[in-house]
């Protein structure tokens, strides 16, 4: 489905809105790319491939996890296992990878700070009291890494949030991988395809992907996902207007309320200090 909603897009777009698409954002999958390539839309015109920073963001966890899965009951350098307390949790896989999606976004448009943030996350992990490794990390009163900032002020920092040698030893080839510079250069951009996801989300919660429905069912449940999607729940107040039908006054402070509430969420999810 993904493939022909691509082709479509690309082949008609001269027609309807006399316009080229030079780019492709998408995830890592490169079915419809490539099936977009082959149909050649454009003449002389080459389509680059940018990757969804969410997507590329989610590969250090998926990466780190089925890693912890291969070396289950193995034991590493310093005799002991990669998981556990301690040790690579999922809390900790978390964590890395998060960080890994704030180097990617707080660098746009710099591949090489990009870069150099990236690895700042694993020297900053490997580093101990008796070798710290920080020269990587920020610098100024505002930098994420504690070190930086209390030998700025003068003071003893302690490492409490690092991770044994044996394990950075183990997942450097997972950095080494997801730092390079083909992958970051289609990160440069900053974009993700979350626009295109909740928009999914809204069409399967009117009609979830597990049951099967006809096709003027997935016509009107796609209609009405894209008029909340544009507009609001408040949207269903028009489809009643249009068909004589008087709504209540508790059915109107509902839906508005259920607006409301939803704009509210989307503004703390982007505000600064959440992020």
């Amino acid at each position: 489905m993904e493939v022909e909603g691509a082709l479509r897009i690309f082949n008609r777009s001269e027609v309807l809105n006399n316009l080229r698409y030079t780019q492709y954002l998408g995830d890592g999958d490169f079915k419809a790319y490539k099936a977009v390539l082959e149909s050649k839309p454009y003449k002389d015109v080459n389509i680059e491939k940018l990757e969804c920073v969410g997507h590329v963001e989610k590969r250090m966890g998926t990466r780190l996890r089925a890693l912890k899965l291969k070396l289950k009951g193995k034991k590493l350098e310093d005799k002991k296992s990669l998981g556990g307390r301690n040790r690579l949790t999922d809390a900790e896989i978390d964590k890395l990878q998060r960080y890994y999606g704030l180097a990617i976004r707080n660098n746009s448009g710099n591949l090489s700070a990009m870069k150099q943030a990236i690895w700042a996350i694993f020297f900053h992990k490997i580093s101990t009291d008796l070798n710290s490794q920080h020269g990587l990390c920020p610098l100024g009163d505002d930098s994420w890494c504690g070190y930086n900032r209390s030998k700025l002020k003068g003071d003893t920092y302690k490492h409490k949030h690092n991770l044994p040698i044996a394990i950075m030893h183990c997942i450097k080839k997972v950095f080494r991988d997801l730092s390079s510079p083909e992958l970051l250069s289609r990160c440069l951009h900053d974009k993700t395809q979350n626009c295109n996801e909740s928009l999914n989300s809204v069409i399967w919660s009117i009609i979830p992907k597990t049951v099967f429905v006809q096709l003027g069912t997935v016509k009107t449940g796609v209609y009405e996902s894209i008029s909340i999607y544009n507009q609001g729940l408040i949207t269903k107040l028009k489809v009643l207007d249009l068909l004589n039908i008087q709504p209540g006054f508790y059915t109107c402070r509902a839906l508005q309320e259920a607006d409301h509430a939803r704009i509210r969420k989307a503004e703390k999810a982007i505000s600064r200090r959440t992020k």
